[in-house]
C-alpha cells in the first residue's frame, strides 16, 4: 500500500520539481546563452545544454559555489605532479562569468572556425567531444537528450531584430515612414 501510495502521489511530485528546476535554471540563463551566442556564433541550445548537465541545472556544489556552470577546469601553476601539473575546477566571480569565459574558451579551440554561427548543434557536441571537452562515453547523448527535452534549439533561432535608427527632428513637418 505504502508503494501504491509513494507512486501515484509522491513519484510524480519529485518528477514536476525536478523539471521545474530545470525550467527555472533556463528561464533565469537563456538571455545569457543568447548573448554568449550573439558574441561568439556558439548555439544558444549548446550553450545551455552543456550548463544544464555539467551543473545539474545550477545543483551541484560546483555551480553553487564556485559559478562553474561547464564543469571548467584549470591547472594550478604553483604545483606540478610527476605527470605533470594539477588540474582543478576554476572559481568564477559571477555566473556571467563563467558564461563569458566559456563563449572565449571554446572560441580558441581549432574546431571553432569552422562552426562559427552554425546551429548544428550536434555538429558542436561532436567537435568538442572529440577536442576532448568531456571524458565520458555518454556526454554528446545526454547533452542532446536534454536540448531536445527542453526544446532549447529554438534559442538559436532567435535572431535580433535590426535596430533602426531614426534622425530626432525637431521640425513636426517631417514624417518618416518605414
Amino acid at each position: 500500500m505504502r508503494l501504491f501510495y509513494f507512486l501515484c502521489f509522491l513519484f510524480p511530485s519529485f518528477c514536476l520539481q525536478a523539471q521545474s528546476t530545470v525550467e527555472m535554471y533556463i528561464s533565469k540563463f537563456d538571455s545569457l546563452a543568447i548573448e554568449v551566442f550573439d558574441l561568439y556564433g556558439i548555439p544558444a541550445s549548446i550553450v545551455l545544454g552543456v550548463a544544464l548537465h555539467e551543473s545539474g541545472a545550477a545543483t551541484s556544489k560546483l555551480c553553487r559555489v564556485n559559478h562553474n556552470h561547464f564543469g571548467i577546469k584549470g591547472y594550478v601553476r604553483s604545483s606540478k605532479s610527476k605527470s605533470g601539473y594539477v588540474y582543478t575546477y576554476r572559481n568564477f566571480e559571477s555566473d556571467e562569468a563563467a558564461y563569458q569565459y566559456f563563449g572565449e574558451m571554446v572560441s580558441k579551440k581549432k574546431y571553432y572556425p569552422g562552426l562559427k554561427g552554425n546551429i548544428d548543434y550536434l555538429k558542436w557536441l561532436k567537435a568538442m567531444k572529440a577536442a576532448h571537452y568531456a571524458m565520458s562515453p555518454h556526454w554528446i547523448s545526454r547533452v542532446d537528450q536534454i536540448i531536445k527535452r527542453y526544446n532549447l534549439a529554438h534559442f538559436d533561432s532567435q535572431v535580433p531584430d535590426p535596430i533602426r535608427v531614426y534622425p530626432s527632428t525637431s521640425d513636426s513637418t517631417q514624417v518618416y515612414k518605414n
